[in-house]
């Protein structure tokens, strides 16, 4: 198996967009980011860590990450397109600190079976900001509120998901219908248990992400790899990296 050891080494052998579309890359996003050209995604779509360590949420007042990237994901965001992100309701003031995104609207889901402590008792809903580079229309009028997948961290055809922080592919999909057409392509740059990339592919979106953690890399390659068709070629594309590309290197934790 080749191990890719340095940044540098993967920067040189990544290339966009062959390399890079329809495929979760193992490494930092603030360094990977850097190999996608400007204005060259239709959307961005993700849930940012606020200082995830490898198995728990600690620091999580620690916004670091997310301001870094901010700038890179308003470069490859097309022009009048979304950006749309998770965000916790404790820091939401922060949010809005040099953003370079204009608001726009907000969603929510709500969860009947929450029970993330706050300070009025129980957090019963998550929320979800809609913010946009220039003046985008969305491709089909929905909904702002949406009901979870009963169960915590389950997915009705899945199960148990071995991850902090799962998102359900049921609401990631009614985004993507609301906010991207087929063929878009839908970036991740915190992608995690993989959810993203599911909702992309049941919808015909193309999708890239990243996720620094190697476990839940490994957990998202596997969750896709019951939702892809069985045509060798699309397999082929999607699994490229999987035994070539062990960012070991890469495996720094975001900056804290």
């Amino acid at each position: 198996m080749e191990r890719i050891t340095t940044r540098e080494t993967v920067l040189k052998k990544l290339k966009f967009p062959q390399d890079i579309i329809d495929k979760i890359i193992l490494g930092n996003a603030l360094n990977l980011i850097k190999l996608i050209p400007d204005n060259a995604v239709d959307i961005v779509l993700t849930d940012p860590p606020y200082g995830l360590n490898k198995r728990e949420i600690k620091n999580d007042a620690d916004l670091t990450t997310f301001y870094a990237i901010l700038p890179e994901c308003y470069r490859v965001l097309k022009n009048n397109c979304f950006f749309i992100t998770f965000f916790s309701t404790k820091f939401l003031p922060q949010l809005f600190e040099n953003n370079p995104f204009k608001y726009f609207w907000q969603i929510i889901l709500y969860c009947p079976q929450g029970r993330v402590k706050s300070p009025i008792g129980y957090t019963k809903y998550m929320s979800v900001f809609i913010f946009k580079k220039g003046n985008p229309k969305i491709a089909r009028f929905g909904k702002d509120i949406f009901i979870d997948t009963p169960g915590k961290m389950v997915e009705p055809d899945e199960g148990y998901i071995e991850h902090p922080t799962p998102k359900p592919k049921h609401f990631i999909k009614e985004i993507l219908k609301m906010f991207t057409r087929e063929k878009d392509i839908v970036f991740d740059p915190f992608i995690g248990s993989g959810s993203t990339a599911i909702a992309c592919i049941q919808l015909n979106r193309r999708f890239i992400g990243f996720e620094i953690d190697q476990s839940y890399w490994e957990l998202a390659q596997k969750r896709i790899s019951k939702f892809i068709n069985k045509p060798p070629h699309y397999q082929k594309e999607l699994f490229l990296f999987d035994k070539k590309i062990l960012l070991k290197g890469c495996e720094n934790e975001y900056p804290s």
